[in-house]
């Protein structure tokens, strides 16, 4: 009885240590950033092959919330989506350009504010469709920067 007693302790406990484990993370590479003076608007990084792009929601100017999306860069899907952004610049889509990511969709939205061409991102996170989020309205110049081209 004793003996039976020692042993599931023995179990309980090694089992309690096993529910805790490390877990190997990878550091993210910064690949770009937009915070004029100091305030945080939007950011690329990278982790192994997944990019990440976190963006203060403008959806709530007032509200500090931020958003995110990712996908892997299967297919070079980072670069077909900077190439769309910048051909989008030059032929400026009169409607909403939508894309599928994994976890829902994003959607590239081209506007001319005062003569100047800007693309803003909204995006879902499941598939009904419906936005989230939108980023702040950025320039050409603001893309080269944030995918890292200049």
């Amino acid at each position: 009885m004793r003996n039976l007693f020692f042993i599931t302790i023995l179990f309980i406990t090694s089992s309690a240590f096993a529910q805790i484990s490390k877990v190997e993370t990878t550091k993210a590479e910064e690949i770009g950033k937009i915070a004029p003076m100091g305030q945080f608007i939007i950011d690329c990084q990278k982790r192994g092959d997944t990019y990440t792009i976190m963006y203060k929601d403008w959806k709530f100017q007032h509200l500090d919330e931020y958003k995110q999306f990712s996908f892997k860069d299967e297919d070079n899907a980072f670069e077909n989506l900077y190439e769309m952004i910048i051909n989008g610049f030059d032929d400026m889509p009169e409607d909403d350009i939508m894309l599928e990511i994994p976890e829902g969709y994003l959607w590239l939205k081209f506007d001319r504010v005062m003569g100047v061409k800007q693309v803003s991102f909204g995006h879902s996170v499941d598939k009904s469709g419906s936005v989230i989020g939108y980023s702040r309205q950025l320039t050409k110049r603001n893309i080269q920067k944030l995918f890292g081209k200049k």
